[in-house]
């Protein structure tokens, strides 16, 4: 009889255990040790955040109004009137800056959306576009640019058909070519402030998703 009861008394104490376990399993739950949203780091960078999508808000549209002077038809008759070359260039950037700056705010509505839901998925696509608005301003700013080199040579081509240009026309188209073009390469290197700072953003989710886990009531 002993022997019996001897036998029997593991399978006891595992169902005791069991039976232990499950009534604690109603009463407490897993919950992450520090949740993303209760560190103060988080609420900093994401106000950085923020204040970087209001900037590109800022900039988005100083690039469409920018390019939106350059396409003012005002302006462009009266280049037409002595350069058809310049014409064409400045209607091309003008063009380019306002496709600039449409995506500027497409983007930053992206931003909104990755910032306000911190998904990591969402936060990478956001980078991504932030490389790629970033790479275009770049080429943009250095084409503007490489127009405003080229007015001198027209200048002097049409000093041959046209003795009495006025070179102020010129000097002055080079001037906004130059200028605003090395206005819109700036302004798209501040590119890579936002990109640093969702890169720091993904790192501090990933960092919280990561943490150790405790049991809670």
């Amino acid at each position: 009889m002993l022997c019996v009861k001897s036998q029997y008394k593991p399978i006891i104490l595992q169902l005791k255990t069991s039976m232990h376990s499950q009534m604690e399993s109603q009463h407490f739950h897993y919950t992450p040790r520090t949740r993303v949203r209760e560190r103060p780091l988080h609420w900093f960078i994401v106000f950085i955040s923020y204040l970087f999508i209001f900037l590109l808000v800022l900039e988005s549209v100083a690039f469409i109004v920018l390019g939106a002077w350059h396409l003012s038809i005002p302006r462009l008759e009266n280049i037409l009137t002595f350069s058809d070359r310049i014409y064409r260039r400045e209607l091309g950037f003008g063009i380019l800056l306002v496709i600039i700056g449409s995506l500027g705010i497409f983007i930053s509505i992206i931003g909104i959306i990755a910032t306000i839901t911190l998904r990591v998925s969402v936060l990478r696509a956001y980078a991504s576009c932030l490389w790629i608005l970033m790479i275009l301003g770049i080429i943009i700013g250095i084409i503007g640019i490489i127009f405003a080199s080229q007015v001198d040579g027209y200048k002097e081509e049409d000093k041959i058909t046209n003795p009495n240009l006025v070179e102020k026309n010129y000097d002055e188209e080079k001037f906004l070519l130059g200028m605003n073009g090395g206005l819109t390469l700036f302004m798209s290197l501040t590119m890579l402030v936002g990109i640093i700072i969702i890169h720091c953003l993904i790192g501090d989710v990933n960092d919280s998703y990561g943490r150790s886990y405790v049991r809670a009531r």
